[in-house]
């Protein structure tokens, strides 16, 4: 916690104000991730690419890795032995955000069939991140080209 306010420019007690333990904490920073990834996304896919779909499998896996990297304990985070579990109307948005940019790329897809590709791609960059959290800095780059290739073949077939 020392460090944590150290690197908060505050004090131990303000923070401890606040924040009774780093668990605590730690929630209180995952819920404003939450809501920032949400904003992140919503943006990043308002006017998804028409250039295909590597384009837009680049544009998921850059996006977290973007928005991960503005956000220092994001990855560190993602490890913590935490119990944190959002409700299924909390993941819902994202979802949603995801599925109308996979429509407007493909107008004929029905709106269950693009949420649930919404799931899935969820499922395919949080499965990254994992890995990547836990590979060395120079296995990084290659941890990304898979995933990349991952993505493009899913959106190959779902964007079909």
């Amino acid at each position: 916690m020392t460090a944590i306010a150290e690197q908060a420019q505050a004090s131990i007690g303000t923070l401890y104000d606040y924040f009774p333990d780093k668990p605590t904490l730690a929630l209180a920073l995952i819920t404003q991730y939450i809501r920032e990834a949400e904003v992140h996304w919503a943006k990043l896919l308002q006017h998804p690419p028409a250039r295909g779909k590597a384009s837009i499998a680049d544009v998921f896996i850059e996006g977290i890795l973007e928005f991960a990297h503005d956000r220092l304990a994001y990855l560190p985070l993602l490890g913590a032995p935490l119990a944190y579990a959002r409700t299924k109307a909390a993941r819902e948005p994202l979802r949603r955000t995801i599925a109308t940019a996979l429509q407007n790329l493909k107008p004929s897809l029905s709106a269950d069939r693009a949420f649930l590709n919404a799931q899935v791609i969820v499922e395919i960059i949080k499965g990254m991140l994992g890995v990547y959290r836990q590979a060395t800095l120079k296995d990084r780059e290659a941890v990304v080209t898979e995933f990349k290739k991952v993505m493009r073949l899913y959106l190959t077939d779902t964007l079909a």
